[in-house]
């Protein structure tokens, strides 16, 4: 392992054990527009999923079926109630990070953001409408258009 994966990988492992944890983690985001979720409130905020049915694990298994098929993803870790998955930008290699939280009524609240930088041009929002799309949820009213 090189240098940098000494320090990163504890980190990742820190992380995910706080984010797996019962008690979910907070979906808030920075001050920068480089991130979305559900929890956030102004430009940052975009609708949660929402599923007609509300068996988490059907949920669940449909987002995990997605998420494997999705170019440049990679799922870190998953529980029955959160996924945490990484996208990779293909030419300069960019991590943007993935919460899922899957809730107990069907909806499912998710945040997206951009490890590093300040702004994404839009590409946390842009994902989240894309998978909603391939998702077949038709809640794509997000803070905008309120």
């Amino acid at each position: 392992m090189n240098k940098s994966a000494h320090c990163i990988l504890p980190l990742l492992l820190l992380l995910s054990s706080h984010w797996l944890q019962a008690d979910v983690p907070e979906l808030t985001c920075p001050q920068s527009p480089n991130c979305v979720s559900s929890l956030a409130s102004g430009k940052q905020n975009i609708a949660p999923f929402s599923f007609d049915k509300s068996d988490t694990s059907q949920i669940k298994e449909k987002l995990l079926a997605t998420l494997h098929n999705w170019p440049n993803a990679e799922i870190l870790s998953s529980n029955d109630q959160i996924i945490i998955t990484v996208f990779t930008t293909p030419w300069l290699k960019f991590k943007d990070d993935l919460i899922l939280i899957i809730r107990p009524n069907g909806t499912v609240d998710v945040r997206s953001s951009s490890r590093i930088g300040y702004y994404d041009f839009g590409t946390n929002r842009r994902r989240i409408e894309r998978l909603r799309t391939a998702l077949g949820d038709k809640t794509n009213i997000d803070a905008k258009s309120k």
